[in-house]
């Protein structure tokens, strides 16, 4: 079980996100420098909306949503398994970072979501798509193995304009190859 669990070398961990996180959430939902990546955020959400969004994404069976949270018991963001698709065990990736950007919790982040689709739910595949000029996310996703899986030519249109987004992947069997040196 990865799923609020502290682990070694980690300085942040993952636990399920309930109706309690909302206001946590509200702090950075509306901030551009944090949102910018995510055409869904792309105008002002109200609490309502985000309530209405967190209950949906709680109750779905195709979501799984967690907290991040650093040492100390603070929210940092959210992490999810979303678009789970049960019979080829497949999922999208997200995550958002709100506090703390810039100390390597992207990625310790991306360890543990991983870990958790392959480990607690037994899934077979996860992918994410992130923008094509978002180098950040590219920088972190060759670093830890991600596999380039294409080009989705003008997939999103946010902020008055089409852009195209990548597409990479982690199968379980390379995940396997790689969690010792990802230190899980």
């Amino acid at each position: 079980m990865i799923v609020n669990r502290w682990l070694d070398g980690f300085d942040v961990r993952l636990r399920p996100v309930t109706m309690d996180d909302l206001d946590a959430m509200m702090t950075w939902v509306n901030r551009p420098e944090v949102t910018q990546n995510f055409a869904r955020l792309s105008r002002a959400i109200s609490r309502e909306e985000e309530a209405q969004w967190l209950h949906r994404t709680l109750e779905s069976d195709a979501d799984r949503l967690y907290a991040i949270e650093d040492r100390d018991g603070a929210y940092i963001g959210n992490a999810g398994l979303h678009q789970i698709y049960w019979p080829a065990r497949a999922a999208r990736l997200g995550v958002v970072v709100a506090n703390q950007q810039g100390r390597g919790i992207g990625q310790q982040t991306i360890k543990l979501l991983s870990a958790a689709a392959f480990l607690d739910h037994g899934l077979h595949k996860v992918w994410l798509i992130h923008y094509r000029t978002n180098t950040r996310m590219a920088h972190i996703t060759a670093k830890l193995g991600f596999a380039f899986e294409g080009v989705l030519r003008d997939e999103y249109f946010h902020q008055d304009g089409y852009h195209d987004m990548i597409r990479l992947s982690l199968l379980d069997h390379e995940f396997t190859r790689l969690r010792g040196s990802w230190g899980l």
